[in-house]
């Protein structure tokens, strides 16, 4: 839950979100990240003219909420957005 989580490490994460919307604009995507840790941006199934979306892959759960997402998979998420912005 959002009152659990570190208020910095959620709106830094949810910033970073909104960087990938306004890079992509439409479509749904999935970011993942695998045992070892790394993480990948999948662009899923949908319209191409569907509103952006963005879920969360952790650990075998899905999560749709950025709120819900746990710190270690947000920590994974800002690096890779950092990493590759344009």
């Amino acid at each position: 839950m959002i009152m659990d989580k570190n208020m910095d490490l959620y709106n830094q994460a949810k910033f970073a979100a909104e960087s990938l919307m306004r890079q992509y604009r439409k479509g749904a995507y999935r970011v993942i990240r695998d045992p070892e840790g790394v993480i990948s941006l999948w662009a899923i199934e949908s319209k191409p003219n569907d509103p952006f979306s963005l879920s969360f892959v952790y650990k075998g759960r899905v999560y749709n909420k950025i709120e819900d997402v746990p710190d270690e998979m947000l920590k994974s998420f800002l690096e890779y957005v950092r990493n590759t912005a344009r």
